[in-house]
């Protein structure tokens, strides 16, 4: 992140400065987050609801915690007040498409770990396609004549429900997780009293509504940035934030946070990455974790060709910090390694140790797919011998 040329590019204007100022003491003062980076977020997440018509991407907010009382609901319920044409729902079906495409809202909407995965796959069609203005859109055939009719479904969304993967991941890849936990006693912050902080609210949305008039034709004098400037500002920090798709729904964010000071876009800028940083696609998902355990045992068997599948899965059974040593009580078995690892097109094979032979795994048919899906692929690859393997027979079990 090069400070700078940030320096260039944050326009210190006076009303944005006050803005995320306000918003995010008020944020705070109800709610106990794990760090100053979710606060930063929310903040100008809230501001870009009302600018959301300069920008093509909107990312989601997806809050969530490991159980019930975290201040998801009392923190939906801010950002609902705040948010520019804000509506917070927890149930409801298909049709939300053409609510989307009249009204372009703001949702709120929670308690999703409720939902039943297999009746809400369509809604979760359309919240996935939701993030992008082009191309963000369902098409259903509308009246006597059945014409196709195509329906907008681009808008802002902050979902929230109890554990991480109550979405699912391709809605993960579109939000910018905000993981709550119970505060401590020692960690005061006010009670929410909503009759109280009515006129609060509507202090706040007086100093948000007027950025609605902010335009995008570079001839207007109500432009708040230009092309120019969006570029300038994504190559500050492009190289810092991996995922392509966190690169893309973070941009509106850091545009917004430019209109304030150096020391907020800097760590606006720094929140996106931290929290963008998606350590759980690897730690989460099982196939990977499966693929990282047994590149570790492989490293640890440098010179040898293949291993039989019974001492592999001894050896991730030895890696106690991994959930598979303890899935099911005991661990995995042959049938659940061969599954997990056919999704890297790794497949078991009849290999020969000495005089025994018996079904394993050839070391080699890992390395394409180390490098291609583990995100720090091992310095130690080029020790593996890629000789041909002898005395294999590919058999494909599933």
């Amino acid at each position: 992140m090069n400070g700078f040329h940030l320096e260039r590019l944050a326009k210190n204007r006076r009303e944005f400065i006050d803005i995320f100022e306000t918003v995010e003491a008020y944020i705070k003062k109800f709610i106990m987050f794990q760090s100053d980076d979710e606060a930063i977020v929310i903040t100008n997440w809230i501001v870009h609801t009302y600018l959301l018509h300069l920008f093509d991407y909107t990312p989601y907010l997806h809050i969530f915690s490991a159980t019930k009382q975290c201040g998801k609901t009392l923190l939906m319920g801010i950002i609902n007040a705040l948010s520019n044409q804000s509506q917070m729902l927890i149930n409801f079906s298909e049709p939300i498409f053409r609510y989307i495409d009249k009204a372009e809202p703001t949702l709120c909407i929670d308690e999703v770990d409720r939902w039943d995965s297999e009746s809400k796959e369509a809604i979760w069609g359309i919240i996935n396609s939701g993030f992008l203005r082009q191309g963000g859109s369902v098409m259903r055939v509308q009246g006597q004549s059945h014409e196709p009719v195509l329906f907008k479904t681009f808008c802002a969304k902050v979902i929230a429900g109890i554990d991480r993967n109550s979405i699912p991941d391709t809605v993960q890849d579109r939000s910018i997780p905000i993981e709550l936990v119970r505060k401590l006693q020692t960690e005061p912050v006010t009670r929410f009293r909503h009759r109280e902080q009515v006129k609060y609210q509507e202090e706040i949305i007086s100093m948000l509504e007027p950025l609605t008039e902010y335009s995008n034709d570079w001839e207007s004098k109500d432009i708040l940035f230009d092309d120019v400037h969006e570029n300038a500002l994504f190559e500050t920090y492009k190289d810092e934030i991996l995922n392509d798709r966190a690169l893309d729904i973070v941009e509106p964010l850091v545009v917004v946070a430019s209109m304030g000071t150096l020391d907020w876009l800097e760590k606006t800028i720094r929140a996106c990455i931290n929290l963008t940083k998606r350590e759980d696609q690897e730690d989460n998902n099982l196939d990977l974790e499966i693929l990282k355990v047994c590149n570790q045992v492989r490293m640890l068997n440098v010179g040898s060709k293949h291993i039989f599948t019974d001492d592999l899965i001894t050896a991730i059974h030895q890696f106690k910090e991994s959930e598979l040593a303890h899935m099911n009580g005991w661990g995995i078995d042959p049938s659940y390694l061969a599954k997990r690892l056919k999704v890297f097109g790794i497949k078991s094979t009849k290999v020969r140790q000495g005089t025994e032979s018996k079904r394993g795994y050839v070391w080699r048919d890992f390395i394409d797919p180390v490098q291609r899906w583990l995100t720090t692929p091992s310095d130690e690859e080029e020790l593996i011998e890629e000789e041909p393997v002898i005395e294999v027979e590919q058999v494909d079990l599933f």
